[in-house]
């Protein structure tokens, strides 16, 4: 029998709910954006602004407020926890899910939608990626949901739809900035110019009410800003902005860049196994004839080249096309998959059970595990985890990899949609495994196995060896301010404009008087630092109080 269309968008809604909703409590939050959203938003949970975002009691206006809004609201309903944190960008998850249903049932029928919106919720680096904390689930949420609107007021002719449109790009750029309009508009001109009925479909998207609508929506805040803090759009557009697209250090925001090369890699990892599948099934279903098909072909390419032209870039940044792969996938994978490629993805598994089993604790010739800052990328962490790392993580990846193998010759003996669903079972049982992987070695990316040893301390001060961003889960976990050290604090605009949290930051001499002082400190260097620090603060040992992965905590003794 033929599966209804609530009964598949049920499973997936129900499948989208479970990976993302009912598994955000699991884990420590990270370092980087996990800890700086998290932060600002305990802070506007806790009776803070809600118009100027802080971290480390300085205001952080990279991007615009809106997740850190949902953020704190669901932090006011739930606590103050990482279920909470997670909340916002969990549903934003399930929203890009069905919206990807949505847009395939209209390209090629109830099943192709099931398939497509399956293939965005579990590759491996669309589940592990879009579990972040960061704007780009929610983001990408409103860029497919302007793009849907934009897909039905062109072919029912009501101009709501059309609105709807600009209501979403509206607020994919309040969540991380005047690209959440410039990526939609830009599809639409796009697939306006090559396809004479679309430009006639779509023209009524072009009215003075839906930039109205982005200008009401986006306009305020920024004035607001403005005017509180002069100088910030300049710094926004030039420093930050273009800085990022030409390839420049930004003041606030630097990051290790990616690699094209690796960059295009890492998507066969983020998409695995599907990608691998697509590749040898055979396309059913509109070619690219259509205007939707052309449109979904518009938005991943328009994406992904501009990610790739642009000076910096970081895992993640094309992830507003990733429905749009997720649609081009599913034209061939709606059909019959080949027995002989399943047949290559159950034997890759099964070896690689094998080896989780037996080979795991030596998957690396590292012989000590990176330090924080030298583990900044996917590739570099992956690459610089010692053997100690990788047992750990023995028993999760031989279930994990061992489930997905007895699913994937499970595929192997199936057919028809009954293979899908079994590949569907291989990509769950890897998605949980990283999800159970990433937990385990919470301690390599956050402090946030440090809450109760720095509870212990209530009056003191914390020093941090390194940038903010790398010590952010600080910002979640506790309360205590915390002191960058040999930091320079004219790299954030606010700071060296304003002088607010100036104090935030500390040379190692002046952590030598503040170490000897009467006022209790504590300290977070990376463990292989010890004798050195030691040296530099004029004692023969400093005392440890707690470890975090590489990561130790010194206290001063006051």
């Amino acid at each position: 029998m033929k599966p209804s269309r609530t009964f598949l968008l049920g499973v997936l809604v129900v499948l989208a709910l479970g990976l993302t909703v009912l598994t955000g409590g699991w884990g420590n939050l990270y370092n980087e954006t996990d800890g700086q959203y998290g932060g600002a938003a305990k802070v506007m949970a806790d009776g803070g602004s809600w118009l100027v975002p802080l971290n480390n009691d300085i205001p952080r206006l990279v991007k615009p407020p809106l997740l850190y809004w949902a953020m704190a609201g669901s932090m006011q309903v739930f606590g103050v926890n990482e279920f909470a944190a997670r909340l916002p960008g969990a549903l934003s998850w399930c929203v890009v899910a069905v919206l990807t249903f949505l847009l395939g049932e209209r390209l090629g029928g109830t099943w192709r939608g099931f398939v497509a919106g399956a293939v965005m919720l579990t590759g491996l680096g669309t589940f592990t990626l879009g579990r972040i904390v960061m704007p780009e689930p929610t983001f990408v949420a409103f860029i497919a949901g302007a793009l849907y609107c934009a897909v039905v007021g062109a072919d029912t002719g009501r101009r709501g739809w059309f609105l709807g449109f600009w209501v979403c790009a509206a607020l994919a750029s309040f969540v991380k900035g005047w690209h959440g309009l410039l990526y939609p508009l830009a599809i639409v001109l796009v697939l306006m110019a090559l396809d004479r009925e679309a430009r006639r479909k779509y023209l009524p998207i072009l009215s003075w009410q839906g930039l109205l609508i982005f200008l009401v929506i986006n306009v305020p805040w920024y004035a607001y800003i403005e005017w509180r803090f002069p100088g910030y759009l300049g710094n926004l557009i030039y420093g930050e902005q273009i800085g990022h697209i030409v390839g420049s250090h930004a003041p606030a925001t630097d990051y290790t860049n990616v690699p094209r090369w690796q960059f295009l890699l890492l998507h066969v990892a983020w998409f695995f196994p599907w990608l691998l599948l697509a590749f040898t099934a055979r396309r059913e279903g509109q070619g690219t004839t259509s205007p939707l098909s052309r449109l979904v072909w518009i938005w991943a390419l328009l994406v992904l080249a501009s990610v790739l032209l642009t000076g910096q870039r970081q895992d993640y940044y094309a992830m507003a096309m990733w429905p749009a792969a997720a649609l081009l996938f599913s034209a061939r994978l709606q059909g019959e998959i080949p027995r002989w490629a399943v047949g290559i993805l159950a034997a890759i598994l099964v070896a690689g059970a094998a080896f989780c089993l037996w080979g795991v604790p030596h998957l690396t010739g590292a012989t000590s595990t990176a330090s924080v800052s030298e583990r900044s990328t996917a590739w570099n962490t992956v690459t610089n985890f010692d053997a100690g790392v990788w047992k750990s993580l023995w028993l999760t990846a031989v279930l994990a990899v061992g489930g997905a193998a007895l699913a994937a010759v499970a595929a192997v003996i199936v057919q028809g949609k009954a293979r899908f669903l079994a590949v569907l079972a291989v990509a769950v049982s890897l998605d949980l495994g990283a999800l159970s992987g990433t937990a385990i070695v919470a301690p390599y990316f956050s402090l946030g196995t440090l809450k109760e040893e720095l509870a212990q301390f209530p009056k003191a001060r914390v020093v941090f060896d390194g940038d903010i961003d790398t010590a952010s889960s600080l910002l979640f976990y506790s309360d205590l301010p915390v002191i960058l050290l040999n930091r320079n604090p004219n790299q954030d605009f606010i700071v060296r404009k304003f002088g607010i949290g100036r104090d935030r930051f500390v040379d190692q001499n002046e952590l030598k008087t503040l170490w000897g002082s009467d006022q209790s400190f504590l300290f977070v260097a990376e463990k292989r630092d010890h004798d050195r620090w030691a040296n530099v603060l004029g004692v023969s040992e400093l005392k440890v109080v707690g470890e975090s992965g590489t990561q130790v905590l010194f206290w001063n003794g006051r």
